[in-house]
């Protein structure tokens, strides 16, 4: 298991909504949670692999959302 973390310009639970059905049905994603506290608008994967971490960006990005992976 790895744990992905991605700075994102999701504002609200709405938005949230809009990108819970990408990252429920992604094969790779166990659980995800979104931060609207930080000002990064954190959005933190526990992930089975990190290979799978430019796709789940590249699938919020289609959505309409800024999604950017960040080193930790």
């Amino acid at each position: 298991m790895v744990i992905l973390v991605f700075k994102t310009s999701l504002m609200n639970r709405k938005q949230i909504q809009a990108i819970s059905p990408s990252l429920n049905d992604h094969p790779s994603v166990l659980s995800w949670s979104v931060d609207l506290e930080d000002w990064e608008r954190i959005l933190r994967i526990e992930a089975t692999n990190q290979s799978s971490a430019h796709e789940i960006a590249a699938s919020i990005k289609a959505l309409g959302f800024e999604c950017e992976e960040l080193n930790h």
